[in-house]
């Protein structure tokens, strides 16, 4: 599937934007990404309008709530995107980058465990006032990675999470950890897929390594599209042939 000039940034809160969600588009629009950037809420991210709309890549905003406090209509309808991500990944080539929450969509979309820092892997417990890991923290990479060129082996970024994963997905690989959770940043297998714990959208002119991931992860999904997901070649017109005027491509029906 061809990457088209969109990329759309998967507002993980119960509600069709949030101001998290518009922040991360924002910031990666600052940082270079080309072509329109968009907010759909998780519930209209399926295979089927994926298809349509052909991203350049995904990125999974952080959430608001526990995962275990998506319930009824919202929890049927994240189910359903989980489902539907995998098949982005794996099936359509699509690059994806999991910011905090998104990181643990993703984690969570391919088999791994979400619970609290200070629990167990099937715990639920609500948030407190205080998340457990908050302000900046260093992480250390522990597998190098593309996502990391041009960055040293310590990488100061923005936490703000109660959550963490707490189980690895089957064959995802820990890029870089530090003691109090041991996956800050993970990596599907074979694909361009990248959870980052940390609020990489926060990040300072003297503390860059936040933008400095996103920046890499735009250079490396721009890499894959133009090898995995090359554009379809344009048809030469004979002398004798009109061109015929390009169809109009269908949206997403946004609610």
């Amino acid at each position: 599937m061809r990457a088209s000039d969109t990329w759309i940034v998967v507002n993980l809160f119960t509600g069709r934007t949030s101001r998290q969600a518009e922040k991360v588009r924002d910031i990666l629009a600052g940082l270079g990404a080309e072509g329109t950037g968009i907010v759909l809420p998780y519930n209209e991210i399926t295979v089927e309008n994926i298809k349509k709309l052909r991203p350049s890549f995904l990125a999974l905003s952080p959430n608001g709530i526990p995962w275990c406090r998506y319930r009824g209509r919202n929890g049927a309808e994240l189910d359903g995107f989980l489902k539907a991500l995998k098949s982005i990944v794996e099936d359509l080539e699509v690059p994806v980058i999991g910011i905090c929450g998104g990181h643990q969509a993703l984690a969570l979309a391919f088999g791994g465990k979400v619970g609290p820092i200070l629990g167990g892997e099937d715990d639920c417990f609500s948030y407190g006032h205080n998340p457990t890991e908050r302000g900046r923290h260093n992480v250390f990479v522990v597998t190098d990675d593309v996502l990391f060129q041009g960055m040293g082996k310590t990488l100061n970024l923005v936490q703000n999470h109660f959550d963490e994963v707490k189980k690895l997905p089957p064959g995802f690989l820990c890029l870089a950890e530090n003691k109090l959770c041991p996956y800050q940043i993970i990596k599907h297998p074979t694909k361009p897929a990248y959870g980052v714990q940390a609020h990489t959208e926060y990040y300072l002119k003297n503390k860059p390594d936040g933008g400095l991931l996103l920046q890499n992860f735009l250079k490396l999904a721009r890499t894959h599209n133009k090898i995995s997901r090359p554009h379809d070649p344009i048809p030469e017109i004979g002398i004798n042939q009109k061109a015929q005027p390009e169809k109009s491509r269908e949206a997403v029906n946004q609610r």
